[in-house]
C-alpha cells in the first residue's frame, strides 16, 4: 500500500518567501497525515565558520517555479503509524515520519511511548535508516539486496532531525 506523492526535487535552489534567503532543499519529511515539509539549507556560514541554521519549511514558503520542477515519488506509507524498531539499538516506537535524503535513502522517525522519569518530558523521537529497522510493515532485504541498496543510496550517519521547526539538524 505505498503512496505516490508529488514533491519538489531535492537539490533545488530557491528563495524562502518569508525570510528572502536563498537556499537548497536537502530533505523532505512526510508525516502520518501525508503532510510534506522540506529542510531548507540557506547559503552562507555563521560567524564561527559553520553553515547557517537550517529551516523546516512547508511548500507555501518556497518560491519554486514549475520549470525547476516536481517529481513523483513512491513512499512506503504503510509503515507510518505502525510500531518499528531500530535493530542495532533496540529503539522502538511509532513510525511518525518518513525522511527522504538528497542522496535517495529513506529514514524513519520513531517516537517511543512514555516520559523520561527525571524530567517528566516525552521521550524524544529519533531518526534511523529504514533499512536498519524492523516492523510488521517493513520489508526486509536479503543480504545482497541490502548491500546493493547501501551502495546505491548511502545513508548519512550521526544526524538527527527535530520535528520542531525551530530546531535544526544536530548530532544524535
Amino acid at each position: 500500500m505505498s503512496t505516490r506523492l508529488r514533491v519538489f526535487k531535492l537539490g533545488t535552489e530557491c528563495p524562502d518567501k518569508a525570510t528572502g534567503l536563498i537556499g537548497t532543499l536537502t530533505h523532505w519529511f512526510v508525516d502520518v497525515d501525508l503532510n510534506i515539509r522540506y529542510i531548507f539549507q540557506p547559503k552562507g556560514l555563521n560567524d564561527e565558520g559553520q553553515p547557517v541554521k537550517q529551516l523546516v519549511l512547508e511548500k507555501g514558503r518556497l518560491n519554486i517555479t514549475s520549470s525547476q520542477g516536481y517529481e513523483e515519488v513512491e513512499i512506503p506509507s504503510e509503515i507510518l503509524g505502525t510500531i518499528v524498531t531500530d535493530k542495532p539499538t533496540g529503539f522502538t516506537g511509532m513510525a511518525v515520519e518518513l525522511v527522504y535524503h538528497l542522496n535517495g535513502c529513506f529514514h524513519v522517525m520513531i517516537q517511543p511511548e512514555g516520559r523520561l522519569p527525571k524530567t517528566n518530558s516525552p521521550i524524544r523521537s529519533c531518526n534511523f535508516d529504514l533499512r536498519s529497522c524492523t516492523g510488521e510493515m517493513i520489508t526486509q532485504l536479503s543480504e545482497a539486496e541490502l548491500k546493493r541498496s547501501k551502495a546505491k543510496t548511502p545513508s548519512p550517519i550521526g544526524v538527527s532531525f527535530r520535528r520542531d521547526s525551530s530546531e535544526h539538524l544536530g548530532k544524535r
